[in-house]
């Protein structure tokens, strides 16, 4: 089980990296195009605050996969009966 876990983690983990060297390659373009076509800076600022989330988000989910694959059968069992609630409920 913990090859399945450490795949995908290590999955994400590429999806995060490729996410975040895209938004730099990406603003690095526009800043370029911006700086020729119309002689005006990039909000460079905005595109780190941006990236600083990403980042931020990238900690976090491996902090709480830590935690998930620690604890799998316990967090499994909670949803499956929080989800059993939530569609079990009478509709009004």
């Amino acid at each position: 089980m913990n090859l399945l876990f450490e795949s995908i983690q290590s999955l994400v983990n590429l999806i995060f990296l490729i996410v975040i060297l895209g938004t730099l390659i990406i603003s690095w373009v526009f800043a370029d195009r911006l700086r020729k076509r119309h002689n005006a800076d990039f909000p460079w600022n905005k595109a780190l605050v941006i990236i600083g989330i990403e980042v931020l988000v990238f900690i976090a989910f491996n902090v709480f996969f830590e935690i998930f694959q620690a604890n799998w059968i316990w967090i499994s069992i909670g949803t499956i009966i929080i989800i059993f609630i939530i569609l079990s409920r009478k509709r009004r």
